[in-house]
Formats: structure tokens, sequence, C-alpha cells
């Protein structure tokens, strides 16, 4: 004798077991719903976090299109607007750049050497006088009857002659630079002359009551803006 099938003939399932399954799977729904929940909302979070993690990424300032400006009025004018003619740098090549004037005088005589140094602090004795006193000047020995030239250019400002000093030249050579020359003899210069350096002015002599206790040589003075200096501070090199 043969046992009939629970589920009915041919093994489909009965309709009273579809039924079980679906109220088996809303039970089950409905003691779940919460973690269901948590589990959808959770999911919608992360698909936020991935949205927001890929926008992010992106460079922020996209370059955008190049389009071509027109620059406003005022820039425009700025831009074209040449400053006036006063304003311009005038630029020759053809002249020559300003000469930068410097004072560097020769010596006074040929082979000419000091045998007495200017001293406006310390005290040197003076053998004509026999006593120690300032030397305000440089003394350049040379044999008597050497010419004594001008040291540097200027033009001759005053020209005298007696018997303790001889003939006296002073030369203004600009810049506030005045040379004196004593214990000249011949003088061959006067007042308003136009000297060049190297250009006779006198000779040396021995023939006048100053310092003449010393070897023939002529006595110079330098005077800067008033003020008395030591000439061989101005010399060139070779002749110190």
């Amino acid at each position: 004798m043969k046992r009939k099938k629970a589920n009915g003939e041919g093994g489909v399932p009965s309709e009273g077991g579809k039924q079980g399954r679906a109220a088996s799977v809303a039970m089950f729904f409905r003691k779940n719903i919460y973690i269901i929940l948590m589990i959808l909302c959770i999911l919608a979070i992360a698909a936020m976090i991935t949205v927001a993690a890929v926008l992010g990424s992106q460079p922020e300032d996209m370059p955008d299109t190049p389009t071509m400006q027109t620059p406003d009025d005022d820039e425009d004018e700025d831009a074209v607007t040449t400053p006036d003619d006063d304003e311009q740098p005038v630029i020759n090549p053809d002249d020559d750049e300003e000469p930068v004037w410097t004072f560097a005088p020769c010596l006074p005589a040929t082979d000419a050497t000091v045998i007495k140094e200017y001293s406006d602090t310390e005290l040197v004795f003076s053998a004509t006088e026999n006593k120690w006193k300032t030397h305000l000047g440089t003394d350049f020995a040379a044999a008597a009857g050497t010419d004594v030239v001008a040291v540097f250019d200027g033009e001759v400002t005053a020209v005298s002659s007696d018997s303790y000093y001889g003939g006296v030249v002073e030369i203004t050579h600009g810049n506030g630079y005045v040379t004196t020359c004593k214990l000249l003899g011949d003088v061959c210069v006067a007042v308003g002359d136009e000297v060049s350096a190297g250009d006779k002015i006198g000779v040396v002599s021995s023939d006048f009551y100053f310092e003449c206790a010393d070897a023939p040589h002529v006595h110079m003075e330098l005077a800067v803006n008033g003020a008395g200096e030591d000439i061989t501070t101005y010399l060139k090199e070779g002749d110190k």
C-alpha cells in the first residue's frame, strides 16, 4: 500500500506550505526591523561619505576656458603713455663722461728733495732763527738757479718780492686748492696769468733771509679751503 506525499501530488508544495513560509519571512522582518533599518542607515551614510570623498579629491579651482580680455581704457592708457621729455634721460654716446677733478701736483723743481717737512703741531728747529717753531710749508731742496715750476694747473693770483721771503708766487688751482712758493728769484709770471703744471714761474735762490741757514730750496705752502695742509700727501708716489 503506497503512502501519500505530504506536499500533495507530484511533490508540488501545497498552499499551506507557501503561506507558512511567507508568514515566517514576515515574522523575521518584524523581529529584525531595527537591525535592518540600522544596516540601511549605515549603507546610506557610507554611500554619502564615498560620494563626498570622490568630489573632494577633485581640484577646487578648475581652470576656466581661456578668454580674450580687453584691457580697460585706463590700463591701456598707462601702457602706452610715455614720460615727458624732461623726465627722460638724455643719452648721447658721443659725449665723454665728466672727468673727476683730482689735485695731483708735480715737484716744483727737477730732482727736488724734501729737506724739511710740513709740521703744524710738532715744533721743528729753525737754524736761521736758532729756535724751535712750527713749519707751515715743505722745503724742496734744489741747486741755486734751478727752474721752479707750477705744480698744478691754475691762475696766478698774487705776486710779491722782498728781501726776507724773496719772490713769492701764489697760484689758485680751483676747488679750494692754493699753492704759494717762496724764496724765488727771477719771477717770470704776473697776476692773472694762466699756468699749467710744469710751466716756469722763477728759479731757486739763496739770496734772501728766510731760512737762509738751510741749503738752497723752495719753500712751498698748500692751503685747502683756507686751511694749511701737507702738499707731500698729494704728490704722485714716485715724486715723494
